[in-house]
């Protein structure tokens, strides 16, 4: 997860094509996140949860980033498959935050 994060405050996107499980591969707007993250500035990732049940797991995190001098959160449960010793991002829910 940390390493996605990175990933998306460096806007390298072909590392997150890379460890994105193949099988939803096709599920992902590339461009849609590569114009994202070129406007947001990534301020820190808080992880919640991480949990791994064999070749499974979930993290729970919240992103802290700014876009046009406002501040976000976003708080996703991200699930991630494990492949030939290697953890690829399968899909991700988005948390509603309670005000």
């Amino acid at each position: 997860m940390r390493s996605r994060y990175s990933a998306f405050a460096k806007n390298q996107m072909q590392y997150l094509r890379d460890t994105t499980d193949p099988q939803t591969l096709d599920s992902i707007d590339d461009e849609a996140n590569k114009e994202w993250a070129e406007r947001a500035k990534f301020l820190k990732l808080e992880i919640i949860k991480a949990e791994e049940k064999g070749t499974k797991g979930t993290v729970e995190f919240k992103a802290f980033y700014n876009v046009d001098d406002e501040d976000f959160v976003h708080h996703e449960v991200s699930t991630f498959r494990k492949q030939a010793g290697e953890w690829f991002f399968k899909s991700g829910k988005i948390k509603a935050e309670k005000k």
